[in-house]
């Protein structure tokens, strides 16, 4: 999301300053929330901020009472946005806030000074960023006693943990090994209340094609916080003025073996040239890699063309997104682009895309509530 990436630049300014913040996570949620465990949101004592943990109705009291209830170490705060969410303020690590607002839901927000001893979250998260690789953290929720207390796994595996019992360590970290990578809350045969959270590097989009229809989708792309790369063939195409939104642009030409793209299974792919043997040629190297999605421009006659001359089993059609997009009745690139997307995030977060006045149920699937940071499993099966 763009607003990790807003989050880590303000971490940086911060880091060359004496400023004191508070990093707020939504760690639990029970009913009906607009955000789901994992969301961020950044406060400095000078005022300024970065992410959500709400659509906007718990960020001004996290403003006022953040750094009173950091105080004494991190706390959590509980969020009763139910109809008859009760006002009630109590002191202590844990603290409830009823809000009656009607959201029907609750919602338990960690807080943490980003100054404190062991922190690490944010260092993870930007180690996620630079290195591509995910970390994870397990942060003690009960005991009350025990909030700030966690166990820690960076982008290289290396486990550190400020937890008092050994024990307990190594049953954290044998747990999380073996949970699906998800954000999740857990209750240990211990009795202790964990919240587990996956840190993952933010979706790349590799662009193959850079006519003017593409420089839409790297512009929403970016107000998504994706990493976006472009390439083309065509020298006078592949220009980084033409897309300044993008975070880098190189003339390739689609012979070139993919192999040194590093596609890792936080990749999705596009290929747009508008030339048929480019597409070909495109289609050729990226249907044996581990991408979460494949789009190609075009009608699917000219997209079961290609993969009979690539040698592909038409029935493997299905699992390459062509015509690439959702059904939106989109006309011009800038629709196309928002279709695009659209059906990139629905397939990452493993939707079918419709109409959620359509959807049974909660909006928020509880099998993956909390967001699934994956990996993505990959859905591109050509050969």
């Amino acid at each position: 999301m763009r607003e990790r990436e807003q989050i880590l630049d303000l971490w940086q300014q911060l880091k060359s300053s004496d400023e004191q913040a508070v990093l707020c996570t939504v760690v639990k949620t029970l009913g009906s929330s607009y955000r789901r465990p994992g969301a961020r949101l950044l406060l400095t004592a000078n005022g300024h901020r970065a992410g959500s943990v709400s659509g906007g109705c718990l960020e001004d009291d996290l403003v006022k009472k953040a750094f009173w209830l950091t105080e004494k170490g991190p706390s959590i705060r509980r969020y009763d946005t139910t109809p008859d969410g009760d006002i009630k303020e109590e002191a202590g690590p844990s603290t409830s806030s009823g809000f009656g607002m009607g959201c029907n839901g609750i919602v338990h927000v960690y807080l943490e000074r980003v100054s404190a001893p062991f922190p690490a979250t944010l260092h993870l998260l930007e180690q996620a960023r630079q290195t591509r690789r995910p970390a994870a953290v397990a942060h003690l929720l009960q005991p009350l006693d025990a909030i700030g207390q966690r166990l820690m796994v960076d982008c290289d595996g290396k486990v550190t943990h400020n937890l008092h019992d050994p024990a307990l360590a190594r049953l954290l970290r044998e747990q999380q090994s073996s949970l699906p990578e998800t954000n999740r809350v857990e209750r240990l045969s211990s009795g202790h209340e964990v919240f587990f959270e996956t840190l993952a590097p933010p979706v790349r989009l590799l662009i193959f094609g850079a006519g003017d229809d593409a420089i839409p989708l790297t512009e929403l792309a970016r107000q998504l916080g994706w990493h976006i790369s472009v390439f083309d063939g065509r020298a006078h195409y592949a220009r980084h003025e033409k897309f300044p939104s993008a975070n880098e642009v190189t003339v390739r030409s689609s012979e070139e073996s993919v192999a040194s793209l590093a596609i890792d299974p936080w990749t999705v792919a596009v290929t747009m040239t508008h030339s048929y043997a480019q597409d070909l040629n495109n289609l050729r190297s990226l249907c044996a890699q581990p991408l979460a999605y494949l789009g190609i421009l075009g009608p699917r006659n000219r997209t079961v063309e290609m993969m009979s001359e690539a040698g592909l089993e038409p029935s493997s059609l299905e699992n390459v997104h062509s015509p690439m997009g959702l059904d939106i009745g989109a006309d011009g690139p800038e629709q196309v682009a928002l279709s695009v997307l659209a059906e990139i995030q629905a397939t990452l977060n493993h939707r079918a895309g419709g109409s959620l006045r359509a959807r049974a149920g909660s909006i928020h699937s509880r099998s993956l509530d909390g967001a699934s940071l994956s990996p993505y499993t990959p859905s591109i099966v050509c050969a």
